[in-house]
């Protein structure tokens, strides 16, 4: 960041950002983009200025590393790279910066159709002679956080699959394993056999191990003692390597990290229908899906904190129970509104909460 500065250029403060800012750099942004389509924003000449290029590979460094560490500097980064692409043309490193756009409006934002238009905008980018050097870790943004909000999840499997293979051909060991690691969670999360995802996932460890791709190493290795967990594998050993690696998350500031091994966690609590050591987890987490930026995990991690309180709730009285059907609520209004923008995703889980909902209300009738 200070070097970027030394160069003439912007640069956030190197600092949590506020909703405040955040909000002002998106309403920039979307100024610029003045309704342009996903191939008006294709058709922008290329980028004819080597320090703004430099500028623009910076960028892409930057978004990498804030993601783990200071999430809401990710945004600012992201507007960054798009108003360069829009102001002074389009480079190598335009697909990944309409990309994480597209990851923004379909996540935090919550305008997923705007979202997959820049995800398509990201493509058509691609397509373009010398703008393929980021095409994998592309596929892996939009893929991972993009078109799960409006497609069905089993969609973006076989493209994942695709960008590992092409990374790997390559050299972009980095992105490939990204990409498998996104597709084994959604593998997971679709319903594929618990049995049949570990064989995947020990196979994907091996691979990411002789790579030496660590960081995303840990995150397979997270949903594989999950896995384990759950098929009754090694319990007790399964706890201690999800407690080693939120202190290593803590000791590494690693956010991303810390919320996907407590969403993990919490998958175990409710498959055991342990409702009071979920409630009781929920609270002590806190609101992960800040850091968890879009990705499908956010989704279902949502919609276990919904169920975990409405499961607790039914078995309370009292202020309690007022409390955790409120915070149930709030949880469920979130997934609702998700699928009212185009979510399919969701929509089994609302059937599920509303059933719930009704037996928390002495509706059993409602219920079946």
């Amino acid at each position: 960041l200070d070097f970027k500065r030394l160069l003439g250029l912007p640069a956030p403060r190197k600092k949590p950002a506020s909703t405040f800012t955040i909000i002002r750099e998106f309403i920039r942004v979307k100024r610029l983009l003045k309704n342009k389509s996903a191939e008006d924003i294709a058709n922008l000449p290329e980028l004819d200025n080597e320090l703004y290029e430099m500028g623009q590979r910076m960028n892409e460094h930057l978004a990498t590393c804030v993601f783990h560490v200071e999430p809401t500097m990710l945004p600012l980064i992201i507007f960054q790279s798009v108003t360069t692409s829009l102001k002074h043309g389009l480079s190598s490193s335009s697909p990944s910066g309409f990309a994480g756009l597209g990851m923004l409006l379909c996540g935090p934002f919550g305008k997923p159709h705007e979202g997959r238009e820049m995800a398509k905008a990201a493509e058509l980018i691609l397509e373009k002679p010398g703008m393929r050097s980021r095409a994998v870790y592309t596929v892996f943004v939009t893929q991972s956080f993009c078109y799960h909000w409006t497609s069905p999840l089993q969609d973006t499997i076989a493209p994942l699959l695709d960008g590992y293979q092409i990374g790997l051909g390559i050299g972009d060991n980095e992105s490939a394993c990204w990409c498998l690691n996104s597709r084994s969670h959604h593998l997971f999360y679709v319903g594929r056999a618990l049995d049949s995802i570990q064989k995947e996932l020990e196979a994907t460890i091996r691979v990411m191990t002789q790579l030496k791709q660590d960081d995303v190493r840990l995150k397979s290795i997270t949903l594989l003692t999950t896995v384990k967990k759950l098929r009754g594998i090694d319990a007790e050993a399964g706890d201690k390597i999800l407690d080693s690696m939120l202190a290593t998350a803590a000791s590494n500031r690693d956010s991303f990290l810390s919320a996907t091994v407590n969403s993990m966690k919490l998958e175990v609590f409710v498959f055991y229908q342990e409702w009071k050591e979920a409630v009781d987890f929920v609270r002590k987490a806190g609101n992960i899906r800040q850091f968890l930026s879009g990705s499908f995990v956010s989704v279902r991690y949502t919609f276990l904190e919904a169920l975990t309180n409405l499961k607790a709730a039914q078995s309370a009285s009292g202020w309690k129970k007022r409390q955790m059907k409120k915070c149930a609520h709030k949880t469920i209004h979130l997934i609702r509104g998700w699928a009212k923008n185009g979510n399919v995703n969701g929509v089994h889980y609302l059937y599920i909460l509303d059933a719930e909902l009704a037996v928390l209300d002495g509706k059993n009738k409602n219920a079946k």
